[in-house]
């Protein structure tokens, strides 16, 4: 994917679309690991954080969402990172509980992609706050589609349906 930078005068301040359409998502490294106290990046889930280990015995860790997507607009096609926050909108749980959704069910990564393009979105597109960032970031996703419902929704429907089990069954599991 090309990088996109919003021109100078507007780099500032965040830039919204009047819609957007999700024309592909990556999937297949949807997250990273960070401090389960502050939120920092960690280099792996066993590592501890520098910063909370020294206040807290084993502050733990926990994956948060990076999703690259391909944001098409009125007039272009834009590359994206969607944060935990942005993402867990069209995700519909924790990054956590992604993983464990993918364990049990390992198409399902690819299915997600699948299920989210196309879909119209109201995103706020805006720089790092550094403007480091090769890309640009989604600080708050709204889907424009009356029926949305996240794709874990979606996807929990879709093997229940395969299996007989129950939407229930699954979420007493996780």
């Amino acid at each position: 994917m090309a990088s996109y930078r919003v021109p100078a005068a507007a780099a500032e301040k965040p830039w919204t679309p009047p819609y957007c359409s999700l024309v592909a998502v990556d999937t297949s490294n949807f997250c990273y690991h960070a401090c389960a106290i502050c939120e920092r990046t960690l280099p792996d889930r066993r590592s501890d954080c520098c910063f909370c280990s020294r206040r807290t015995t084993n502050p733990g860790s926990k994956r948060l969402y990076r999703l690259l997507l391909s944001v098409g607009t009125f007039d272009r096609v834009v590359p994206v990172v969607c944060f935990d926050r942005a993402a867990r909108v069209l995700m519909g749980c924790s990054a956590d509980e992604w993983a464990s959704f993918l364990a049990a069910h390992p198409p399902a990564m690819e299915k997600a992609g699948e299920m989210l393009q196309g879909e119209m979105l109201k995103v706020t597109l805006s720089q790092s706050k550094w403007g480091n960032a090769e890309h640009l970031r989604a600080s708050s996703v709204v889907p424009l589609r009356a029926g949305f419902r996240p794709v874990v929704d979606r996807l929990r429907r879709l093997y229940e349906m395969e299996t007989g089990t129950s939407v229930e069954h699954h979420r007493h599991r996780h």
